[in-house]
């Protein structure tokens, strides 16, 4: 009989082989651009990455030739939102598109997860064409679940009783919260809003005990950004919400916090302070500039979230690449590549830190920075080809030929965005 371990080498060695030959290949530490590479797929993994000639092809193997094309690591979107609403429908075409766009995999920060879990299971085995998901499931005062939001995405549940949409007060029994929220297939925790600086250190101290991240806003409210970092969470979403530290009064709420005026916020000692605990403690920023630019508030100036990204990336910190949209079909391309050119341009980062946020580092806000994120032997066969260097100019990452996620190809070329009437039809 057969041991897994055989069962699973036999079906490597039948899987189908494609080199990807004379390109230039985004390097291991992600600073400049090797040229004549061969990138050798076996299956979903990449077998081999060296100068052409470096080693064999098997010659059965499919051969690409890609002269004069840049290759990159897969893309990951840090922050999405695929099922606030629970459309099968809205949430397979954003997905389709976020894919064609270049992006692999994504972070999902909390919607209805009956729905996410089912579009996980089908990206992972390749039924649709989409990204590899991990998302989060959430936890929140239970003063926060009077926003429609929380009652979408737990549509049939009492609102604060769904183990992906969970209510926390200082009697919730947190083990259990935590082991439940575990059992829908999420990855992290997300910590929302409207929970102290005890419930926050408590729930992140019990989600790391069971081996799970913590994804937490930049402030809680009434929990502040020094008491997020000081709790020990992996990631903080929203750099704009740092400049909260300096507020007084401090929000007592989410709700609270949304009307208050930040037009005349101020780099002060105690967010230089927030800011070099996090770097001490390597917990990543999500930063969501674009969000600001894309959808600014009259009291908060769209700038705020790229002036602090900018402070956070000058100490040092690292930041990741998202963009906090929901499912939205119309626009052909994803929102993540005007993430990238904002954290050039806006925040002042280098085209090579740009693409570290958007590969390596966002393949760390969901634990995946030793399968995926660099192009190297073993890892996940995840890549992106285009027509031009992005070190030179980032803009060049809307240049797309072709996607490969799990080894397999999609080129650019086949994809048709999706139209009003298309949508209109299947919604019959």
């Amino acid at each position: 009989m057969l041991t897994t371990c055989q069962m699973a080498n036999a079906t490597d060695a039948l899987s189908p082989i494609t080199a990807y030959v004379g390109a230039f290949v985004l390097n291991s530490s992600g600073d400049r651009f090797d040229p004549n590479v061969t990138i050798l797929v076996r299956g979903a993994k990449i077998a081999a990455v060296g100068p052409g000639g470096s080693f064999a092809v098997p010659p059965d193997a499919r051969m690409v030739r890609l002269n004069d094309r840049y290759i990159i690591p897969g893309l990951v979107n840090s922050h999405v939102h695929i099922a606030t609403l629970a459309v099968p429908r809205d949430a397979r075409a954003y997905l389709r598109r976020e894919l064609y766009s270049g992006v692999t995999m994504v972070r999902d920060m909390a919607g209805d997860v009956r729905l996410i879990a089912e579009l996980k299971r089908e990206a992972a085995q390749d039924e649709i064409v989409a990204p590899d998901i991990y998302y989060a499931a959430l936890m929140a005062g239970d003063s926060f679940f009077v926003d429609p939001r929380t009652h979408a995405a737990s549509s049939g549940v009492e609102p604060g009783t769904a183990p992906w949409m969970r209510a926390i007060t200082a009697t919730t029994d947190l083990r259990r919260a935590v082991a439940e929220a575990k059992g829908t297939g999420a990855t992290a925790i997300k910590l929302y809003a409207d929970l102290p600086a005890s419930l926050v250190a408590s729930i992140t101290s019990e989600a790391h005990r069971q081996q799970m991240l913590v994804w937490a806003h930049a402030a809680i409210f009434p929990a502040r950004p020094s008491d997020v970092v000081d709790a020990g969470v992996d990631v903080m979403s929203h750099a704009d919400f740092l400049a909260f530290e300096s507020i007084t009064p401090f929000p007592e709420t989410f709700q609270v916090a949304k009307l208050t005026n930040l037009s005349h916020w101020q780099m002060t000692p105690a967010i230089d302070f927030v800011l070099s605990k996090m770097k001490d403690r390597g917990i990543i920023l999500d930063a969501t500039v674009n969000r600001g630019f894309q959808d600014p508030l009259p009291q908060w100036p769209s700038t705020i979230a790229a002036q602090l990204a900018h402070e956070a990336y000058r100490r040092g910190i690292k930041i990741s690449a998202g963009t906090d949209d929901d499912a939205d079909w119309n626009d052909p391309s994803s929102a993540l590549l005007t993430e990238i050119e904002r954290l050039v341009h806006d925040v002042g980062m280098s085209t090579a830190d740009a693409l570290r946020s958007a590969t390596i580092i966002g393949a760390e806000t969901i634990g995946e920075q030793d399968s995926a994120g660099i192009l190297t032997e073993g890892r996940a066969a995840n890549f992106v080809v285009l027509r031009a260097n992005p070190l030179s100019d980032i803009h060049n990452l809307h240049g797309i030929v072709l996607v490969v996620k799990h080894g397999v190809l999609h080129m650019r070329s086949a994809y048709r965005p999706v139209t009003a009437s298309d949508m209109a039809a299947k919604s019959h």
